[in-house]
């Protein structure tokens, strides 16, 4: 009964020493992101995803004069909780494919440092 209890007392002991800790780190938010710059662009090269839809008809209207006013005075930034801003977190679920991984960034940065009309 002791060896048992010693074998399985290895074993766990191994078991628990394999085991890792995942770490996942967050991808770097880009810094010095300038609106008219870094964040209509994605817009305007998303023509098909962005503009289309959103150019006037459908809110946001993401045209290059409206867009930065559509998305403050229609809440869609949240700059005290970057990542629960609508805009964010819709290109993160409906709109997932609509915009890379990197313009996500891109966008989390810019609302991260206070959503500027730069």
């Amino acid at each position: 009964m002791r060896r048992v209890i010693f074998v399985l007392t290895g074993l766990v002991i191994m078991v628990l020493s394999g085991c890792e800790k995942y770490i996942f780190e967050k991808p770097d938010i880009p810094i010095d992101v300038s609106f008219s710059a870094d964040i209509q662009p994605i817009f305007d090269a998303n023509g098909a995803d962005c503009v289309s839809c959103h150019f006037g008809r459908k809110d946001p209207d993401l045209r290059p004069d409206n867009s930065y006013d559509a998305l403050i005075d229609g809440g869609y930034v949240d700059t005290d909780d970057p990542e629960s801003s609508v805009l964010y977190e819709t290109l993160r679920g409906t709109h997932d494919a609509s915009a890379t991984e990197e313009e996500k960034l891109y966008i989390l940065g810019w609302i991260t440092e206070g959503a500027l009309n730069n």
